[in-house]
Formats: C-alpha cells, structure tokens, sequence
C-alpha cells in the first residue's frame, strides 16, 4: 500500500468525465470496487456534504477538485491507497 497521490487516478478521472457532473458518486463506487477498497456506507453522508459545497460555489467543480475532496476524505478514515492505482499516460513527444 502506499500513499494516496495528490493528482486524481487516470482511472477515477475518466469514470468521473463520462458522468455527468452530479454522478460523482456512482463514479466512486464503481472505482472503489474496482480497487477492492472497502468504504462504508456511514462515511457517504459527510463527503457528499463536501461535494455539494464544491458543486454550490460560482465556478464549475473540475474532476481534480472532486479528487481532493474524496483524497482528504478516504486519509480520514484510514483507507489505504491500493499498489496499483493506474497513472497519467505519458504525452506524445513531438519530435522535430
């Protein structure tokens, strides 16, 4: 196990990207599963307050901001990050 990471899972971010923006929480569970993280129910109602107060302010909630919230979230209740979270595909190198 190792720490959570501060950029949002590539995995995560794409589950949140094809929902639509109050989905987020559907995204989640279909990631923990995927994880096999184990998340009880009783931890929902606070992260979902959280979410909201993301989603109520004047600028639009981006995937990362969702990220730091649930990040926060999962170190408060002790759930440790799996060993194979997927990272961020490499860009293409332009090559002149």
């Amino acid at each position: 196990m190792t720490n959570w990471p501060y950029r949002i899972p590539f995995d995560l971010h794409k589950e949140l990207e094809a929902r639509p923006v109050t989905d987020w929480e559907s995204a989640l569970r279909v990631w923990a599963k995927h994880h096999r993280l184990k998340l009880k129910i009783q931890w929902y109602p606070q992260l979902s307050r959280t979410i909201s107060d993301l989603q109520s302010r004047r600028y639009t909630a981006k995937s990362q901001d969702h990220w730091m919230a649930i990040k926060e979230w999962l170190e408060r209740h002790d759930v440790l990050a799996p060993d194979n979270l997927p990272g961020w595909p490499e860009p293409d190198t332009v090559r002149y």
